[in-house]
């Protein structure tokens, strides 16, 4: 058992970090927000609504993984697309966005190459930008950013400084 008698509530707007030694349940928890797991008995709610059963798709939540789930045989830059494709974004739309994404977390030179041709903080970034490019209601981070240096984290915009994404404004949250 991961998990007994969890109660967590995040504020909009607020950054939290779990930590704890390996095994203590950090990575379940995370699961369980983003539906990835069901728990077995309580309930897993997201700006007020139940979100228990619903599966990780229809939530407004996205996940960065310590394996950073690239799909091998897209680019950089479909990588990035992929959430905005499948939304039916326009492909102007999906270009400016992506295009200003890349720029954000330092890969706009990278756009074109796969991700067995990248380093291990290039495809830590590309989850991230694909992460982020829905703007989400929440973003779940599980050690994603182990192998990104300190200038990186800054132009990424998740320093402890500045830990909310653009989106967020200081006065909205």
């Amino acid at each position: 058992m991961a998990l007994k008698d969890l109660s967590l509530e995040i504020l909009e707007g607020e950054f939290l970090t779990l930590l704890g030694p390996s095994g203590c349940g950090k990575t379940t928890t995370l699961r369980l927000i983003s539906g990835f797991e069901v728990p077995d008995r309580g309930s897993v709610s997201i700006k007020g609504r139940d979100v228990t059963h619903v599966p990780p798709f229809r939530r407004d939540v996205n996940t960065v993984f310590q394996n950073y789930a690239l799909f091998p045989h897209l680019t950089v830059f479909e990588n990035v697309a992929y959430a905005l494709r499948v939304k039916r974004i326009s492909t102007a739309d999906v270009k400016a966005r992506v295009l200003a994404m890349l720029d954000r977390v330092g890969l706009s030179d990278k756009a074109s190459r796969l991700p067995r041709e990248l380093s291990g903080g290039q495809m830590q970034r590309v989850a991230l930008g694909r992460a982020l490019i829905n703007e989400p209601s929440v973003l779940l981070l599980d050690e994603p950013l182990s192998a990104l240096g300190a200038k990186l984290l800054v132009r990424c915009n998740l320093s402890c400084g500045g830990c909310m994404p653009s989106w967020v404004s200081p006065s909205s949250a």
